[in-house]
């Protein structure tokens, strides 16, 4: 359910539909200008709101692009297909999130970018589809190759982390903690010590459409835990105003904690002090790590995440044995 209106999206849309008019218009040139704005607001929002509104708009005005600048569609359109790949490179990630986490096949990037430059160069080469079809296709293709370039380093630097990480041990006590919820309410893990099991997950922050698609995945799978008496918490280094937009436009049923100065995601190891990632928000304490943690209702945790593959957690065949075994 979309509880606020997507303006760029929705630009998105308009621009694609003034771009089709133009085609049948007697301005056929312009459409490929407004098809490729269209492109660009979409894109812009996709780390805000990741929802099939924006991933609709990103492949549409793509793959439109390409289909208006193959003019000799009696060939193969094989531009359509380079600016169809390239935006799949550059999203498909965030739409598969639980397959992909953060930086599971990393090779997929690089491969959809080579597959992406190789048929726009042939495509250009085998018909002559004006300057346009040169000049257009490699600005959807900058954005797939800042996107390989940041999943590449962010699996360099997650990775390294998850190595050496100090984190807090399975059967160890989770450090307790007193932080504000999107309402500003105090929330402490020793208030449901006896009561119920508890799921921590830090998140890096409303900039990241991985965060997004995990918490909208918890969220899918809130009956699950719902019968295992499992209560769900994100912790993340917004503050309180950003959590409460955050929780409205990703409609979550759950708790989403401010930890400003990011101390807890530093108790719990799971806190990088230097950051480089050219879409993430500027904290000045470096970044919380992806992560998750599994508390019984004695405080002891039965769980933790890899930083680098948090989405694990909801793959079945191996959380929910772990999850099965909360009976008390």
């Amino acid at each position: 359910m979309i509880k606020r209106v997507h303006v760029y999206t929705t630009l998105a849309f308009i621009f694609l539909a003034t771009g089709l008019f133009l085609l049948q218009s007697e301005l056929p040139a312009l459409a490929p200008v407004y098809v490729l704005a269209g492109y660009l607001c979409a894109i812009k929002e996709v780390a805000k709101y990741t929802s099939w509104y924006q991933f609709s708009a990103v492949f549409g005005s793509a793959f439109v692009l390409g289909l208006i600048l193959d003019k000799n569609l009696t060939n193969f359109p094989l531009l359509a297909l380079s600016v169809f790949v390239a935006a799949s490179g550059s999203i498909m990630r965030v739409v598969l999130f639980r397959v992909f986490c953060h930086t599971r096949y990393t090779w997929f990037e690089p491969a959809m970018l080579s597959v992406a430059v190789l048929l726009y160069l042939v495509g250009n080469m085998w018909s002559d589809n004006g300057w346009q079809a040169w000049v257009f296709p490699p600005v959807v293709l900058f954005f797939q190759g800042v996107f390989t370039f940041d999943v590449m380093k962010d699996e360099k630097q997650l990775l390294g982390y998850a190595m050496g990480a100090n984190r807090v041990a399975i059967g160890k006590n989770a450090p307790d903690f007193e932080l504000p919820d999107q309402d500003g309410e105090l929330v402490s893990i020793n208030d449901y010590k006896s009561r119920r099991n508890l799921l921590l997950i830090f998140v890096r922050g409303d900039w990241c459409p991985g965060c997004h698609m995990m918490l909208r995945t918890y969220q899918r799978e809130k009956e699950r835990f719902y019968t295992k008496d499992i209560l769900v918490m994100a912790i993340g280094p917004d503050p309180v105003g950003v959590n409460r937009e955050m929780v409205e436009k990703l409609s979550l049923d759950f708790k989403v904690l401010s930890d400003p100065g990011q101390k807890t995601a530093m108790r719990y190891g799971v806190q990088l002090k230097e950051y480089d990632n050219d879409f993430a928000e500027d904290y000045e304490e470096g970044i919380p790590l992806p992560a998750s943690f599994l508390i019984d209702k004695n405080g002891l945790v039965q769980y933790a995440s890899r930083p680098d593959r948090v989405g694990e957690f909801l793959d079945p065949r191996t959380i929910f044995p772990v999850v099965d075994k909360l009976g008390y």
